[in-house]
C-alpha cells in the first residue's frame, strides 16, 4: 500500500481505538471489546514497523480491497481456513442480493421518455451503478457511474455514493450542484484511493435534458440521424472536495435517444484490440428509431458475440434514454 493508503488506514485505525475506549467505560472488562482493542494495537504497530498488509501465514501480501473493508485483516485469501471461506461466500451471496436490489425499476415509460438498461457485474457484485427516478414534477433523474476499482471494496463504495445521491434529492438542487454535493461528501467519507466517474443528468416532460458528466465516458447523442459524444466537464467525484461542476441543457425531439454506458463496454478486449467508442457510435447511429429496450437487446448482443467465449474482465453497464414518438 502507499504512503496516503497507510495514512488513511492509520486515521481509521485510531477512530476505532478511540470508540472501542469509549465502549470499554460503559462495558468495562468486556471480553469481546478487549479482543478488538488488542487487534487494533496490533495492526497501529505492524504499520510502525512496516509489516502491515503481509499475511500471518504465508507472508504474502493481503489483498488491498480487504484492507480498505476492514483494516484488521491478517490473513491472505488464499490462506483462509475452511469456515473463513464459508463465511466470505455468504457475505458475497449477500451483497450482490442488495446491491441487486438497488436497481431501479427496468423498461420503464415515464413522462414521454422510454428508459432501459443493463447491468453485468464481472464477478459477484459491481463497482457501476445506474438509476431512474421519478420525481413528482414529472421530471426523471437518471444516473450511471463507476467506482474505481473491483470486487467487495468497490460494491461498498458505490452503494454509498448511491445513498448519497438518493439522501441529496430532497433538497430541489440543480443537477450540478448535486454532483458538488456528491462529490464533497464522498470525498470527506472515503479513503484517498476512491473516487467514481458518473452521468447525473434530469430528463423533463417537454423533452428537456440537464446533464452533469464528472470524469465519464461521453454519452452518445442520437439527433437527427447523427450521432455526438458529450464529453466530460468534470472531474471524477472523490478527488478534491472543493470540485465544481457545469451543467449542459441539450433537446431532443421525438426519437432522438441517448446513450450512456460504462467502460466495460468499450474497453473490453479479444486479442488485445478494445470493442471501442467507434464501433458503438456505429451501432447506434444504425438503429433507426428502435424502442430502449431493442436498442440495449441488440448491443449487448452485439458485443457478446465480439466477446465470444472471452470472459468479460470488467463491470459492464449500459442505459438507454429515448424520446417516444
Amino acid at each position: 500500500m502507499d504512503t496516503l493508503q497507510i495514512s488513511s488506514v492509520k486515521e481509521q485505525l485510531y477512530v476505532r481505538k478511540d470508540r472501542i475506549n469509549e465502549a470499554m467505560k460503559q462495558m468495562p472488562g468486556n471480553s469481546q471489546l478487549v479482543d478488538l482493542l488488542k487487534q487494533v494495537d496490533s495492526a497501529l504497530e505492524k504499520i510502525s514497523s512496516g509489516t502491515y498488509g503481509i499475511c500471518e501465514v504465508c507472508k504474502e501480501s493481503v489483498e488491498e480491497e480487504r484492507l480498505f473493508i476492514d483494516p484488521l485483516v491478517s490473513v491472505c485469501l488464499g490462506c483462509l481456513n475452511e469456515a473463513q471461506q464459508r463465511a466470505l461466500e455468504n457475505d458475497l451471496e449477500f451483497a450482490a442480493k442488495i446491491q441487486r436490489n438497488l436497481l431501479p425499476k427496468n423498461n420503464q415509460k415515464i413522462s414521454g421518455w422510454d428508459f432501459c438498461y443493463h447491468f453485468d457485474p464481472a464477478g459477484p457484485v459491481s463497482g457501476d451503478f445506474t438509476d431512474i427516478i421519478p420525481l413528482n414534477d414529472g421530471s426523471v433523474i437518471f444516473i450511471i457511474g463507476d467506482v474505481s476499482g473491483k470486487g467487495i471494496a468497490a460494491s461498498l463504495m458505490m452503494s454509498h455514493l448511491h445513498g448519497l445521491i438518493h439522501s441529496l434529492l430532497s433538497f430541489e438542487l440543480p443537477v450540478n450542484k448535486i454532483v458538488e454535493k456528491v462529490n464533497m461528501l464522498f470525498n470527506e467519507s472515503t479513503l484517498f484511493s476512491n473516487y467514481a466517474t458518473m452521468v447525473l443528468g434530469k430528463a423533463f416532460p417537454d423533452g428537456k435534458i440537464e446533464i452533469c458528466i464528472a470524469g465519464h465516458n461521453p454519452p452518445l447523442l442520437l439527433k437527427n440521424g447523427e450521432v455526438n459524444g458529450l464529453n466530460a466537464t468534470g472531474m471524477p467525484v472523490g478527488l478534491f472536495s472543493n470540485a465544481q461542476y457545469e451543467v449542459r441543457t441539450i433537446q431532443l425531439q421525438q426519437g432522438d435517444a441517448l446513450l450512456l454506458y460504462t467502460d466495460g463496454l468499450t474497453e473490453s478486449e479479444v486479442n488485445n484490440i478494445e470493442y471501442g467508442e467507434d464501433r458503438v457510435i456505429n451501432y447506434l447511429a444504425s438503429t433507426n428509431g428502435q424502442a430502449s429496450k431493442s436498442l440495449i437487446n441488440e448491443l449487448i448482443n452485439d458485443h457478446t458475440q465480439w466477446l465470444s467465449n472471452n470472459k468479460p474482465a470488467d463491470d459492464l453497464t449500459v442505459l438507454a434514454i429515448k424520446r417516444m414518438e
